[in-house]
């Protein structure tokens, strides 16, 4: 039996770096919906129009994946998990 390895592309971002809203979502494992009513509720400030092209701050991954596992395991709806975060902060 041999052992197959997967090899993905890393690429450090920085505070001054943006990720698209499609890339966060992947990563996260949240839904577009998820990622814009945590942006309503002021979790993250994103930029561009409409939120298909969002981009959000680098900085904000730690606290979206922390919302996504919140949603995700604990079943917390999404107010409750971007108060959760904020709380927690």
């Amino acid at each position: 039996m041999s052992d197959a390895a997967e090899i993905h592309a890393v690429r450090l971002v920085g505070d001054a770096d943006w990720i698209a809203a499609a890339e966060l979502c992947r990563v996260c494992r949240l839904d577009l919906e998820a990622v814009v009513e945590l942006a309503e509720l002021g979790l993250e400030p994103p930029r561009g129009y409409p939120p298909e092209q969002w981009q959000l701050p680098a900085a904000a991954l730690p606290r979206l994946a922390l919302a996504g596992r919140l949603i995700r395991d604990l079943g917390i709806n999404v107010s409750g998990a971007a108060l959760a975060v904020e709380l927690l902060e």
